[in-house]
């Protein structure tokens, strides 16, 4: 059963782009929203496992965009919230994953990244494009970012390999995926274990009993 989706931005271009990346990826867009209000009113409407919403939206209630990810998460605390923003300040990208963001998608990324976010936050992943990524590890908050979370079963999964001798281009190949994304799901894990190098997650996974 394929993934159902609403997708929210003001800017109908971006609408259009995402929609038909999300669809050829064969991922249902239930709804399509321009406005802040628009797509409370669609979440109440149309089930969906996933929304993608534009940080800032006008709206006659929510005055930015925090204000409508928390009213998200209160009201749909299961629902998998990704934000498509040009935002890259770190310390907004850390106040959308501390309010619950599972995702993060630059808008100058091409569109077919949203297909890729979407499914890695519907199996509990944490997602963020490549170039937001390396922001937020340029900073000092960057290992605090998840700390203690426990790893999903894609990252368990990469990680075990690694440690069992595997490069990340021979993962890749394994599971069918990009190298940049078997990258992230890695960097992903040892943040949330609080490991910096591949030395002590070696050590890690050799205490935890996942060689």
């Amino acid at each position: 059963m394929p993934l159902k989706v609403i997708l929210a931005d003001d800017h109908p271009l971006v609408l259009v782009g995402g929609a038909l990346a999300l669809r050829t990826a064969h991922i249902d867009v239930v709804g399509e929203a321009q406005a802040a209000d628009e797509l409370l009113a669609m979440l109440a409407d149309r089930p969906c496992d996933v929304v993608i919403t534009d940080f800032l939206m006008p709206s006659g209630r929510q005055d930015d965009g925090f204000a409508l990810i928390e009213t998200i998460g209160k009201t749909y605390p299961q629902l998998a919230v990704v934000v498509l923003t040009m935002i890259n300040r770190p310390a907004a990208l850390m106040s959308m994953l501390h309010r619950g963001v599972r995702g993060i998608v630059d808008k100058r990324a091409p569109m077919d990244e949203l297909p890729v976010a979407v499914r890695a936050v519907a199996t509990g992943e944490t997602y963020l494009s490549e170039t937001l990524l390396d922001i937020l590890n340029e900073t000092d908050e960057a290992y605090s970012a998840m700390p203690g979370a426990a790893l999903s079963p894609r990252e368990t999964e990469v990680i075990k390999l690694f440690v069992g001798g595997m490069s990340l281009q021979q993962i890749a190949d394994r599971e069918g995926k990009s190298v940049k994304t078997i990258s992230r799901q890695k960097r992903d894990a040892m943040r949330k274990l609080g490991v910096d190098h591949d030395g002590l997650l070696l050590d890690y996974a050799r205490d935890h009993g996942l060689l």
